[in-house]
């Protein structure tokens, strides 16, 4: 089951939701006031890339 982040367009709430499928995706409700005017929200978790990280610092150790 994906968590998914949301941002509640009515009152600005940012909150986390197990969903188990995309089928329910649509029956997200704000936790704070209860509004179905909610948008999916890019999680910082599942980004990837390197941007933000420091490419000079040490590795954590050799692999293998």
């Amino acid at each position: 089951m994906p968590l998914y982040e949301y941002t509640c367009q009515a009152c600005g709430e940012h909150f986390e939701k197990l969903v188990r499928s995309m089928s329910n995706a649509d029956q997200v409700v704000c936790p704070r006031c209860a509004s179905m005017s909610v948008k999916r929200a890019l999680s910082l978790f599942a980004t990837s890339g390197s941007s933000g990280t420091d490419s000079t610092a040490p590795a954590c150790g050799p692999v293998g």
